[in-house]
This record gives structure tokens, C-alpha cells and sequence, in this order.
């Protein structure tokens, strides 16, 4: 039963790893700097284990099908975080995490186009509490009343920052897919840190293409940075702790039990959000629609 504590573990990071992020990204032009210093960070740590795990500092006779996967799997990686970040410094936190469980509804969408498989009564009965979720979430009565200003824009940032989310969650769609491929051909640990490697140094190119490449340096340089860089290094360490958690509970359980219980990070997540965030408008029909959502992710990854 201990593999139910390490997919917990790995869900309630998860939550907290994207809370410390939403907190960082309130400064402008801290995007870049994130995805840079926290991918590569947790590269370094991946990097730390498989040596200790293996002597080798590289994995020998990599196929070109590794290539191939890894280039596509750390490139929609980098579309999902960039786009992931702008979801997180837009929208209130309790209300954009649930949409993550999105990404189960996405992956059970193209085998039935591509492959004619169609989901078994009960993955359909998770797919519908998805939905059902979903509408929760988004439904808003009609008011002749104008709302203030404040409202207003808190509004149009939730819609703005959820279309920023299904493109991330759209990403998401793919990468288990290509990951697992990275992984046949090599080793988890291995994969882990070459895909964490490209992303961190796919952030840092794009600093230097959109001229933000002096902040990551002030970031890294300067002491009035100090704290920012220790709560992204910080980040890095939760994702690496989050992945090995979820990697060991996968080794002593099924793949889609342990995914299952992952998909219940939005509920941390509003725990998060309603006690630090303050976000405390709406919370009955963002805690249902939160609910329904991650029941239908359960379902759909267990079924």
C-alpha cells in the first residue's frame, strides 16, 4: 500500500510546485526564468541519479526512434509549461487547476478517431463527469446587473487563462505517449534527465529571442534576486521528488491506479487556492465542479 502514499505524494507536490509558481509569476518577465532554471535544476538531480543509480553519465547506443520521440516529447513540453504559465498568471488558481484533468478527456479522444477504440460504459461514464464538471466550472448566470470592474476582469482573466490551459492541456495529449517511447529506449531515469535538460536550455533560447535573457542573468547574478531563485530552485526539487515518487509508484502498481490517484491533485490545488490565494468567490461551484471532474479523470485512467 505504500505506492498509494508515494501517488499522493506526488499529486499534493504537484499542487504545491504550481502555487509556488503563480506566486513567482506576479513579477513581470519571470516566465523564462522559470522554466529555465526549474527545468534545468530538476535535470541536474535527474542527472545525480542515474549516475549513483548506474556509474554512467550517459545511456550507450541511443536509437534515432529515441531522437525522434524526445525531440517531439521536450518541444511540446515547452509549449505546454509557456502556455501553462500564462494560464497560472492569469486565472485564479481554484478555478484553472481542475482543468488539467482535462488532459485524460484529450488522450481517450484520438484513439476512437485514429484507431476506432472506443471507450469501455464506464471510461464514457468518466468522460461525461468531465463534461459535466467542465459546465460546472464555466456556467454563469445571466445578470441584468452590471458587476463592478473588479469582477469583471476577473472574469475575462479566467476565460483567458483557460484558453491558455487547453493548449497546454492539448500538449499534454501527446507527451505520455512520446515519453513512454524515450523510456523503452533508454532508461526512466536517463529520459527524465534529457527531456528536463532540452526544456530548461528551450527556455533559455527563447530569453535570448524575445530579449529577456537579462533577467534570467539578474535572476542568477544579483542579490536582490535571492529569494526568487531559491523559490525556483525550490520548484526544481518538487518536480524531481514528484517524478520519482510517481515512477517508483508505478513500479508497485499498476500504471493507470497510480495516474488515478495523481489526477487528484486539483483537489489540493483548492485547498491551496481558497487558504493562501484567498480566492474564496464562487468556492461551492468550483469545489463541485472540481470533484466532478477529477472523479471523471479517475475513472476514465483506472478504466
Amino acid at each position: 500500500m505504500f505506492w498509494i502514499y508515494l501517488a499522493l505524494i506526488a499529486a499534493a507536490l504537484q499542487a504545491v510546485e504550481a502555487a509556488i509558481k503563480k506566486k513567482l509569476l506576479r513579477e513581470a518577465d519571470t516566465n523564462v526564468v522559470i522554466g529555465t532554471v526549474s527545468f534545468l535544476g530538476a535535470s541536474v538531480l535527474f542527472f545525480i541519479a542515474m549516475y549513483v543509480h548506474s556509474g554512467q553519465v550517459w545511456h550507450p547506443g541511443l536509437s534515432a526512434r529515441f531522437w525522434e520521440a524526445m525531440f517531439f516529447y521536450a518541444g511540446l513540453n515547452i509549449a505546454a509549461s509557456w502556455y501553462g504559465y500564462k494560464a497560472l498568471d492569469l486565472a485564479e488558481f481554484t478555478f484553472l487547476a481542475p482543468f488539467m484533468t482535462l488532459t485524460s478527456l484529450t488522450m481517450a479522444i484520438p484513439p476512437i478517431f485514429l484507431l476506432g477504440e472506443f471507450p469501455s460504459i464506464a471510461s464514457l461514464s468518466g468522460i461525461i463527469l468531465v463534461i459535466a464538471g467542465t459546465a460546472v466550472m464555466t456556467f454563469r448566470r445571466k445578470r441584468k446587473d452590471k458587476v463592478c470592474e473588479s469582477e469583471d476582469e476577473r472574469r475575462r482573466n479566467n476565460r483567458k487563462g483557460l484558453m491558455y490551459l487547453l493548449i497546454t492541456a492539448g500538449c499534454f495529449t501527446f507527451t505520455p505517449t512520446l515519453g513512454k517511447v524515450t523510456i523503452q529506449e533508454s532508461t526512466p531515469l536517463f529520459a527524465s534527465f534529457v527531456v528536463f535538460m532540452l526544456i530548461g536550455l528551450g527556455f533559455m533560447i527563447i530569453s535570448v529571442c524575445i530579449g529577456k535573457f537579462g533577467k534570467l542573468r539578474s535572476v542568477l547574478t544579483e542579490k536582490g534576486y535571492r529569494v526568487t531563485l531559491v523559490a525556483i530552485l525550490v520548484t526544481a526539487v518538487l518536480t524531481f521528488i514528484e517524478n520519482a515518487s510517481a515512477n517508483t509508484a508505478m513500479t508497485m502498481a499498476p500504471v493507470a491506479t497510480v495516474m488515478a490517484l495523481k489526477r487528484t491533485a486539483p483537489l489540493f490545488s483548492f485547498i491551496i487556492g481558497i487558504t493562501y490565494f484567498r480566492e474564496r468567490k464562487d468556492i461551492l461551484k468550483k469545489l463541485a465542479g472540481a470533484v466532478l471532474m477529477v472523479a471523471g479523470a479517475i475513472i476514465i485512467s483506472i478504466l
